[in-house]
Parts: structure tokens; sequence; C-alpha cells
């Protein structure tokens, strides 16, 4: 399996992971907070092997290399009832992982780190692959896609026309395409429908040319009756 499947498999595989301890590390200015304790060994492996390791406070921690993991993975356990000091590591790489070690956290007793800026960037080459279909497919069903940025975006009254209100819910960005969730009711005694070419999208320049557009319940009922209401998805291209 080459190095992109494998950093695509955990990416894909991350909010699962992320529950079983897993940390993302995500550059040299983040340090990432592991807890300790006197009781018990936390395992920690880190996503490449490190080749030197400086301890703050060698009193408070007892650090082992573990045999069979490449220089990956340390077993630690506080020395002190309460204590917190750093530990800076050095990867293969020349990544620099600065982790505090403290009793002031939750002890957990297994802790796998991976590299977020890896994962960032497989997903930004998966993204960029996607066309206008893939990101109404995933809006449509409220999916996650890599390298998809997702933002609550609530503007009620976004925009009126032909007898429709549009309220903006959702703004989802890839490197390529930006893709609009909006909410429409009808605001007429008839049945009503969307017509695109009889309304005047508000938009910013950054959003790039409106490529596609799908709607749930086309044909809304007059208002205030079931099925007033609709959703619009837009996808825009830069």
């Amino acid at each position: 399996m080459t190095n992109t499947l494998r950093l695509l498999a955990l990416m894909l595989l991350l909010p699962l992971a992320a529950m079983a301890d897993t940390m993302v590390w995500r550059g040299p200015t983040q340090s990432l907070t592991i807890g300790l304790t006197q009781d018990d060994i936390a395992h920690v492996e880190m996503p490449e092997p490190i080749t030197n390791v400086t301890l703050e406070n060698q009193d408070y921690v007892d650090v082992l290399v573990v045999e069979g993991y490449n220089n990956r993975a340390f077993r630690m356990r506080s020395l002190l009832p309460k204590m917190a000091t750093r530990m800076f590591l050095t990867g293969a790489s020349g990544n620099t992982y600065i982790l505090i070690l403290t009793t002031d956290v939750p002890y957990r007793a297994f802790l796998q780190v991976v590299n977020g800026l890896e994962i960032d960037n497989v997903a930004r080459k998966i993204s960029n692959k996607f066309g206008p279909h893939d990101l109404v497919r995933g809006m449509a069903t409220n999916t996650d896609m890599p390298g998809v940025q997702r933002e609550t975006y609530v503007v009620p009254n976004w925009f009126k026309g032909g007898g429709l209100t549009f309220d903006l819910s959702e703004v989802w960005q890839s490197p390529k395409l930006t893709g609009i969730v909006v909410n429409v009711r009808n605001d007429t005694p008839a049945a009503n429908e969307v017509n695109l070419p009889a309304v005047t999208l508000p938009r910013t320049d950054e959003w790039g040319t409106l490529r596609y557009a799908a709607m749930e319940n086309l044909r809304m009922a007059p208002a205030g009756r079931p099925g007033d209401r609709g959703v619009l998805f837009l996808v825009f291209m830069r």
C-alpha cells in the first residue's frame, strides 16, 4: 500500500479513530497535552520515527522507548502525584513535536498522534477531483467530504424573488468549488417553483460562476400548507 493510500485510509477512519484516543498534530507551533498518572503506564505512538528526545524535567516522568516500533512508540508514567512538564521530540522528517505531560488532564492508556498536515494535503488532492455533481450529492445527503470545508452561514431572508424567500444556511468550500445550501419557502397562496433566471442571486466574486443547481421539492405547495418549502443546492466554480 502506498503512503498516499495509507493516509487516505487514516483520513477516512479519523472520526472513528478520534474516539479511540487519537490526537491530531497540525504543526510545530501546536503543543499536545497528554494526561499521565502514577498508577499506570501510558502508551504513546508518534506519526514517524523519533531521532531526538528532550525532557524538560526528568524527575517528573519516567519514559521508555518501546522496542519494535522503529522509535515511534513511548511508554510514560508520572513520578509525582501532581506535575506538568514538556517533552520535545524531533522526527526523522525534521518535524518538532511538543508534548505537555501533566496529571491535570484525564489519563489515557493508549494514545496515537497522527500528522494532520499530511491528512489535509491528501484531502486537498482528493477534493480537486470533485465535480459539481459530487458536491451536490454531498450537500443533499449531508455527508462530509475530504478537503471540503463546511461553514454554517445562516442568513435569513438572504434574498427574495418570484414569490419565494431564500434563506442561506450553509457554505461548502473546496479548492475549485463553492456549494451553497439554501432553504426556500413559498410566500404565495398558489403552488410555486424556483425559476433561477428570474431571480438575482447575491454572491461574492470569490465564489466564481454558477455551474449547477438542484432542488429538493422543486414544486412547492401554497404558503402555509405542507410541502411549501424546499432546499436549493447551488454550485459555483472558480
